[in-house]
């Protein structure tokens, strides 16, 4: 083995005042075993120093257009900038076959209308994030997940993870509920770590829905053994679900 094996993911994420989420997501990629992890954002020499298991790109299309990787995470704090929309665009315009996209990610897309997207995409949004995407109140995807998911799914042609106290995942064929997961990872920043734990599958050679059922149900464990070791629910940080990832995977890989 050797670090092709874990693939190459690419993380455009993170902006002014934001760049937390980008760096979050990015460690957790580097945690949940891709190969090479890229972080593209307006990044400072800070940065560089203090990950240097992370490499950082500018956001630049040209970039985008040259580096060939093998996933792709798009969202957490980049904001909604035009910047960002091109961005956007160009991975919807180039088609590439496997990306997740989260956040600010979600709502560039609510803005893009109705378009089909690959069907080895993620869609990984909450309540209010679905509600734009679909133009339905939060109360009524609150009141039936199961349904308002499915209907995502078929709107965008993709796989689609809803967020929220139980995880629903929806690939046009089923279904899947995990109920992994505590009131601990209600907290910014959260989010950003299971995109890069999912970014990381795809980029492995996980398929599309078991990168987002693995994911979430990882994602849910780790909160629940940070509570089995005697911590509070309400002192959970993102970064403790980033320090836990090694031991769970190795727990569930047994």
């Amino acid at each position: 083995m050797n670090k092709t094996h874990g693939g190459k993911l690419l993380i455009v994420a993170g902006s002014k005042g934001m760049y937390g989420a980008g760096i979050l997501s990015a460690l957790a990629g580097t945690r949940a075993g891709a190969g090479y992890t890229y972080l593209m954002m307006d990044w400072l020499r800070k940065d560089i120093l203090k990950h240097p298991d992370i490499l950082f790109l500018k956001p630049e299309l040209k970039i985008l257009n040259t580096l060939k990787v093998t996933a792709y995470v798009l969202g957490p704090g980049i904001g909604q900038s035009p910047r960002s929309a091109r961005l956007l665009k160009f991975l919807i315009t180039k088609k590439v076959p496997l990306a997740v996209l989260d956040a600010d990610g979600l709502n560039l897309l609510a803005k893009v209308g109705n378009v089909k997207l690959p069907s080895g995409w993620i869609l990984t949004p909450h309540e209010g994030e679905l509600s734009r995407l679909l133009g339905v109140p939060s109360e009524k995807i609150r009141k039936n997940p199961t349904h308002f998911v499915a209907e995502a799914q078929k709107k965008y042609g993709c796989v689609v993870l809803l967020k929220g106290a139980s995880t629903y995942i929806c690939d046009g064929g089923k279904i899947f509920i995990s109920k992994s997961g505590t009131p601990a990872l209600a907290k910014a920043g959260t989010g950003d770590v299971l995109s890069g734990i999912i970014g990381a599958l795809l980029a492995q050679g996980v398929s599309s829905t078991f990168a987002a059922a693995l994911g979430a149900y990882v994602h849910g464990v780790i909160s629940q053994k940070f509570l089995q070791d005697g911590n509070d629910v309400l002192s959970l940080r993102p970064t403790d679900l980033i320090d836990y990832l090694p031991k769970i995977l190795k727990t569930i890989r047994k």
